[in-house]
């Protein structure tokens, strides 16, 4: 499964550059597709990403499921975006990543947000794209 997402994240990386010269490339993903953008990152040092945005990530699993121990290993910037609403299970695993906070690793709580963003799409929408602006 992880070797399928990291050559597709790699094919789409060299898609944008060599068909379309796009110069700045920001990867987002959500649930297990963040935790699989991690491990990517972690695994990949020379992966051409200018950012990632990780939405509703968990740490739990065995090696490159723990997004925590994958995005300690990266240096680009990253927003964590979380809700605190549903189960709270994805505002307690941020809470476990908080140690990483830097000036290249923001976290965002969206209020009352579940696992799926319910009913909170447009409000994680706009903290992304507020971040990408700044990035």
């Amino acid at each position: 499964m992880f070797s399928q997402a990291f050559h597709t994240i790699e094919a789409s990386i060299n898609y944008l550059k060599e068909q379309h010269q796009v110069k700045k490339i920001f990867l987002i993903g959500h649930s297990m597709g963040s935790r699989m953008a991690s491990a990517y990152l972690a695994a990949t040092p020379q992966h051409g990403i200018n950012g990632f945005v990780g939405i509703g990530m968990r740490n739990n699993g065995d090696h490159p499921l723990d997004a925590g121990e994958n995005l300690g290993k990266v240096s680009l910037p990253v927003l964590d975006l979380f809700g605190d609403g549903g189960n709270h299970k994805d505002f307690y695993h941020a809470k476990d990543r908080s140690h990483l906070i830097s000036d290249l690793y923001k976290q965002q709580m969206v209020k009352n947000a579940n696992h799926r963003f319910t009913q909170h799409q447009n409000e994680m929408i706009e903290a992304v794209i507020n971040w990408l602006k700044i990035h």
